[in-house]
C-alpha cells in the first residue's frame, strides 16, 4: 500500500496515467515453468497493483464522502459506455473517472449530459453555447470549454445529439 495516511492522498495522486503489466515466474524450469500474469496502472505514486489501486481510491472517496458521486459515475458508465462489457470494468472505468475528477472538467465531452443527470446545479454557473452541428443539424448545447477545444481539432466538436465530431456553427437555441 502507499507509505502516504489518507488524509494525504489527493485524488490526482491516483489518477491513472497508464494501465501496467508484467509476467511473474511463478516456479520451474526450462519448459515446466509457470508464470502468472500482474495488472496495474501507471499513477503518480508509481505503478500500483490493480486490486492496491482500488483500495486507495475506494478509501479516498470514503474518506471525502463522495459514495454518491461514484455511485452515479457507475451509473452513467453503465448507461453511456458501450464499450463496457462487465461490471468490473463499468466499475474500473467508473473509478478512474473519479479518480481524474472528469465530472469537474468542463472539457469533457459527457460534462453536461453527467451533470444535467445528476447535479443541474453545477450548470447554473457553466458556460454554455448553443451550436447546430452539419450531421443532425438540430441545435444544442456544448461548453464553452468545448468550444475551444474544437478549435484545435481541425473545427470538428462532438455533435450533442448523436455523439458523431462534425464541422459546426454558433447558433440561438430558435435555430432548427
Amino acid at each position: 500500500m502507499s507509505q502516504k495516511p489518507i488524509e494525504e492522498l489527493k485524488f490526482s495522486d491516483l489518477r491513472v496515467r497508464y494501465g501496467t503489466g508484467r509476467s511473474i515466474h511463478v516456479s520451474g524450469t526450462g519448459r515446466n515453468k509457470k508464470f502468472r500474469y500482474r495488472h496495474g496502472v501507471m499513477t503518480d505514486l508509481g505503478d500500483l497493483e490493480i486490486s492496491e489501486w482500488n483500495s486507495l481510491i475506494n478509501a479516498l472517496i470514503k474518506y471525502h464522502s463522495e459514495r454518491e458521486i461514484q455511485q452515479q459515475l457507475r451509473q452513467w458508465c453503465k448507461a453511456e459506455c458501450p464499450w463496457l462489457h462487465s461490471d468490473d470494468e463499468v466499475e474500473k472505468y467508473a473509478l478512474s473517472l473519479h479518480a481524474a475528477r472528469i465530472f469537474e472538467d468542463p472539457a469533457w465531452a459527457g460534462y453536461i449530459s453527467f451533470n444535467r443527470q445528476y447535479r443541474p446545479e453545477i450548470l447554473e454557473t457553466a458556460k454554455l453555447v448553443w451550436i447546430k452541428t452539419s450531421c443532425c443539424q438540430e441545435a444544442g448545447q456544448v461548453t464553452k470549454e468545448q468550444l475551444d477545444k474544437a478549435v484545435c481539432m481541425n473545427d470538428k466538436i462532438r455533435c450533442p445529439h448523436c455523439g458523431r465530431y462534425s464541422e459546426f456553427h454558433i447558433c440561438t437555441p430558435e435555430d432548427t
